[in-house]
């Protein structure tokens, strides 16, 4: 059985000096899905967690004047999987998601994580 769970982030970023700075604001929407029963196992739960990696990676993607195309925000993308794998709860999981290259112990400082 497919499941889905929906993130809404609201990015801050600081531009300019000491003496002038603006905030910019940019809200990241999310539905990720995922299969439940897949998470029994824990090879199943790897497999989960690649997919939510690839599905946040998407909803990440921001324009880069750097490599000239699309790029992933990092810490759009470890808050993102932060919110996926405490808001679906799963030993198997959370077990694989420790080991993974988006693990973060915490939300980002830059993150704020709308109410759910």
């Amino acid at each position: 059985m497919k499941k889905r769970i929906s993130s809404f982030l609201f990015a801050m970023s600081i531009f300019g000096g000491v003496a002038h700075a603006e905030t910019e604001y940019k809200a990241v929407s999310a539905t990720l899905t995922y299969d439940e029963a897949a998470l029994a196992t824990e090879t199943g739960a790897a497999e989960v967690l690649e997919s939510l990696e690839l599905q946040a990676e998407r909803a990440c993607r921001k324009v880069s004047l750097v490599t000239i195309g699309l790029a992933v925000d990092e810490v759009c993308a470890e808050d993102l999987m932060y919110q996926a794998v405490d808001s679906i709860g799963n030993r198997n999981l959370s077990m694989q998601y420790a080991d993974s290259t988006y693990f973060t112990p915490a939300p980002s400082a830059r993150i704020q994580l709308a109410a759910r």
